[in-house]
């Protein structure tokens, strides 16, 4: 609260009994207006009634908000501060100290309302801002709300999209499992159907005859008191055909030694007749071009009989360098025109002779893009079948007729690939694998086996077809300049042959690999340089190990690559090997089809220790 100032003090020509002798002054009567002046004459010239006059309050002058609050000064002070606001008492016969009062109360009322109208205008001014922000911010409001109604419409249309493919989702996955249960079933169904058929066909047989000695014996009973004299005849008869009885057994238990002799006699002789044609046979195949690659150049190629070819060049005419014709004999030649049947035909023997307890190897080698997949693994469609699913259906096509002759076979299957040196087992979907190393079957054996490797029992082609798509998928391709997906790899399917005779006491076990080995392709046809180098590199030893079988060297390397200590058996151990060479006559790929008919030239030419077959006893 603002202080009062104190009023001068009271003169003796000031005093009452004086005031009525001494003139007004007329610079103060000047300073007010009439009604001021009268209003001021009437209040202070009026009688006093009730006791004397009572000066009017001064007006309280609201706090300054930067004012200190009462809390935070000391006791002290604000006392003083008390008595310092109150003004003396004014003698209501001092008009002149009465009016400066007035004017003074006057100023301070007229200067706090200039204050108040200036704030006044202020806060005007600040609530126009404000009420603009807020229509602003009304504004916004209303177009949020709007936009939060479209993007709630939206939602709920997404979520119920979300939740009608989710529902969809959820059918078609169950569908799936049903259908692989259904899948899976329909194949146990189908075998257990077969051998309903069987037993349903046995049950008939046996239900006709004993409907036959039903009839028969139904008539002796009618005539049975008529034909008493009959009855020795009829035992003799009986004595007569139970003796037929053990002859007949006699007879077929000859006839199945003789089958079983025969059997062993056909399986020398068609092994003979392979050791004869060597361990290590080798074919060429030539890959026809495709629709889209009939356009391209070719070099000459000229089949001479059906186990040589010639190839040559095409040299310009104005050209002086001349290439002779080049002339390559091989175990056999499969035109452009031959089918996967005619190649199948050749190779037969050789599947014949794991199903006899041999060890086989056969594997395709080429430059990438020549055919060396399609000749082992085929396309869609029996008719495209490749030699590995052919394999495997004349083995347990095989294996009916050995098991009539007392035969048990047991068949496992593994696929595993060798990319950058690295061993993968293409059964295992993981990406980490167990280390797989390969390891010797026993110190005295040159027989190699491959560690933490996964083997799967097979009781039908179909089931191997499965488990060699499977692989397929596992497998390293990339696209190159001359195939649009070319293997990366070196893939090998192991088949695992195991056979029992109980009754002869004989067993055997042997193994067929089916080598589909990557592409030989130079450095300046290829995109992808770490993976040829290792390919070429693994190539590259696989042809120093036939040099050295060919010059009969002491030491042979094939611990120098993962390749050729896989393949140590087959080629220069206890195995029959079958080598398919595959060019092609584009004529780009001329040097490269020369070297792989130079490489097939190198095998074919080597000889190695005859096979033997793996068979033993059982052990009583």
């Amino acid at each position: 609260m603002s202080k009062i100032p104190k009023l001068p003090t009271i003169s003796k020509e000031n005093r009452f009994g004086q005031f009525h002798n001494r003139p007004i002054s007329r610079t103060i009567a000047n300073g007010l207006s009439d009604v001021d002046k009268k209003n001021l004459i009437t209040n202070h010239t009026r009688p006093l009634r009730n006791g004397p006059p009572v000066s009017a309050a001064a007006p309280r002058i609201k706090r300054s908000a930067t004012a200190p609050s009462s809390t935070t000064i000391p006791n002290n002070v604000t006392k003083v501060e008390k008595r310092s606001t109150v003004a003396p008492k004014i003698p209501p016969y001092d008009f002149k100290a009465r009016f400066n009062d007035l004017l003074e109360k006057h100023k301070k009322m007229k200067s706090e309302f200039t204050d108040l109208k200036d704030k006044h205008l202020e806060v005007s001014d600040e609530y126009e801002k404000i009420k603009e922000t807020f229509q602003s911010c009304s504004n916004e409001r209303d177009i949020l709300k709007a936009n939060l109604s479209v993007k709630t419409l939206e939602y709920d249309e997404i979520k119920v999209n979300f939740d009608v493919m989710k529902t969809e989702n959820e059918d078609l996955q169950r569908k799936t499992k049903l259908l692989e249960e259904v899948t899976f079933s329909l194949k146990q169904k189908s075998f257990e159907l077969d051998q309903v058929q069987t037993d349903l066909n046995s049950l008939r047989r046996r239900h006709s005859s004993l409907q036959d000695e039903a009839e028969a014996l139904r008539v002796l009973t009618d005539q049975l008191k008529k034909k008493c004299i009959e009855y020795d005849k009829l035992k003799l008869d009986f004595t007569e055909a139970q003796e037929n009885i053990i002859k007949y057994k006699t007879d077929s238990e000859a006839l199945q030694n003789i089958l079983a002799s025969m059997y062993k006699e056909q399986r020398d002789l068609r092994n003979a007749i392979q050791d004869l044609k060597g361990n290590i046979r080798v074919y060429c195949r030539i890959r026809p071009p495709l629709s889209i690659e009939v356009t391209k150049p070719l070099f000459n190629l000229n089949v001479v009989d059906a186990c040589s070819i010639e190839v040559e060049k095409i040299e310009l005419l104005n050209s002086a360098r001349k290439t002779k014709p080049q002339l390559f004999t091989f175990d056999g030649i499969f035109t452009p025109h031959a089918s996967q049947e005619d190649v199948f035909a050749e190779v037969s023997s050789m599947v014949q002779s794991a199903l006899d307890g041999y060890n086989v190897c056969i594997f395709a080698y080429g430059q990438t893009g020549s055919g060396k997949t399609y000749t082992m693994e085929g396309g869609c469609g029996t008719e495209q079948y490749g030699i590995i699913p052919r394999a495997f259906n004349m083995i347990f096509t095989c294996m009916e007729d050995l098991k009539r002759m007392g035969w048990e076979l047991t068949i496992k299957a593994s696929f595993l690939e060798i990319y950058n040196e690295v061993i993968y087992d293409l059964l295992n979907p993981s990406k980490d694998q167990e280390n797989h190393e390969i390891k010797m079957v026993n110190s005295k054996g040159g027989d190699v086996y491959v560690s933490n490797l996964k083997e799967e029992e097979v009781k039908s082609s179909h089931e191997f077809i499965r488990l060699m798509i499977f692989a397929q998928r596992n497998r390293q391709t990339a696209a190159t300049l001359n195939n649009e997906r070319s293997s990366r790899s070196h893939s090998v399917a192991q088949i695992k042959i195991a056979a029992i005779n109980e009754k002869r006491k004989e067993k055997y076990t042997s193994n067929l690999n089916l080598v589909d080995l990557a592409g030989s392709e130079s450095g300046k046809t290829t995109q992808r340089m770490d993976e040829t180098k290792h390919i070429n590199r693994s190539l590259s030893e696989l042809s120093k190990v036939i040099l050295s079988l060919q010059t009969n060297q002491m030491h042979i390397p094939y611990r120098n690559s993962k390749l050729t200590h896989l393949l140590m058996p087959s080629l220069g151990g206890n195995s029959k090997t079958l080598m398919l060479v595959n060019i092609n006559q584009f004529d780009e790929c001329f040097s490269e089809t020369l070297n792989s008919l130079r490489f097939a030239t190198k095998v074919n030419n080597c000889r190695v220790v005859k096979a033997k077959k793996n068979l033993c006893m059982v052990d009583t």
